[in-house]
């Protein structure tokens, strides 16, 4: 089984109410939530580095 099986199966035993497409499209919305904010996370990362290396090279 898979981690995302895994994870409907979860959602879907504390939700019995739930179809099974409707626990995958939330399990997948939420996936995708999380990867924008890792990027997000990431990017902002990388211009604070670069921020940070244009900074040390002007006092040089």
């Amino acid at each position: 089984m898979t981690k995302i099986d895994g994870k409907v199966e979860e959602l879907l035993a504390k939700h019995p109410s739930l179809t099974k497409l409707e626990a995958i499209k939330i399990v997948t919305e939420k996936n995708e939530r999380k990867k924008k904010k890792r990027a997000e996370k990431t990017e902002k990362s990388n211009a604070k580095k670069l921020k940070h290396e244009a900074y040390l090279r002007e006092r040089r």
